[in-house]
């Protein structure tokens, strides 16, 4: 298990939960789960290029991936949204809920070895502030 810290994963979880609300049907799980790498990749190449969001994306992969196997074919850098049904589908909603957030605390962790913990946790919330809806048990996105 690799070591993240507090900070990293209180804000993972704060915006996962604001992602996908009270909801925890695999459907929203994997619309949560798109929505927020479609967001990471484009607020995070804004302020670290291409190359540098591929490298910070794959190492949290790699490094989620060995806890969280519910991210198995997931890669961050566009079209997921396949990949990641199909994993809801052959995990569970919560399988993939505890990997995305333990990936967006590494993320943060491995950011934060570049700007600090601070910036690095003010980059991802930048990245996802795009996130405009938040969902509860029932009720459609809005905005």
């Amino acid at each position: 298990m690799t070591q993240r810290s507090a900070a990293a994963t209180e804000v993972a979880r704060g915006l996962w939960q604001r992602a996908v609300g009270d909801s925890t049907t695999p459907e929203d799980v994997a619309v949560a789960a798109t929505r927020m790498c479609t967001e990471l990749r484009a607020g995070l190449t804004r302020w670290v290029g291409a190359m540098g969001y591929r490298a910070l994306i794959d190492r949290a992969l790699l490094l989620a991936r060995a806890e969280h196997p519910a991210l198995g074919g997931l890669s961050c850098h566009g079209g997921d949204e396949p990949v990641i049904t199909a994993a809801v589908r052959a995990h569970t909603a919560a399988e993939v809920t505890a990997g995305m957030v333990v990936l967006v605390a590494t993320l943060i962790d491995l950011l934060s070895r570049i700007v600090g913990e601070e910036m690095a946790v003010e980059l991802v919330n930048q990245a996802v502030a795009q996130l405009p809806w938040q969902r509860t048990a029932g009720t459609a996105p809005s905005g």
